[in-house]
């Protein structure tokens, strides 16, 4: 049996793990405002961004770019692997928000965002923006 200074110094002698990221893109285009991840926006939508961390198998999603009373929630899409079809999540507004989808995030994955305002009238859907550009991402 080793000591634990011997064992202490196996592990710093040993190799690092390579950790990958991996950021999502709009294969039909749009605005690259900066950031990083990089975030995409068309004219009069939210922006959106998403980054994949092979390290704690995590996904972020960045979206945001409106704080107007007018809107109520941002509208997300999204795909996820082995699933067919758009999914929906409704967030909470404000001008930079982040989401995080925690393991297993690994596969491939399309988002969109608009913002929504909601009718007078009860929670139903109401006046939205445009949406962002559509982002892939495969997260390996």
């Amino acid at each position: 049996m080793g000591t634990a200074a011997e064992a202490q110094a196996a592990r710093a002698s040993a190799p690092a793990t390579l950790c990958t990221y991996r950021d999502a893109f709009p294969p039909a285009g749009g605005t690259n405002i900066g950031g990083a991840p990089n975030r995409y926006r068309h004219t009069g939508s939210p922006y959106v961004g998403a980054r994949f961390d092979g390290c704690t198998n995590t996904l972020k999603l960045y979206y945001g770019g409106f704080s107007s009373p007018r809107y109520a929630y941002y509208d997300i899409r999204y795909t996820y692997p082995s699933q067919l079809g758009w999914f929906s999540w409704q967030m909470q507004m404000g001008p930079n928000r982040v989401g995080t989808l925690r393991a297993p995030a690994h596969g491939d994955w399309n988002f969109k965002v608009r913002a929504c305002a909601r009718t007078i009238d009860g929670p139903g859907p109401g006046t939205c923006t445009a949406w962002s550009p559509q982002l892939f991402l495969h997260a390996v």
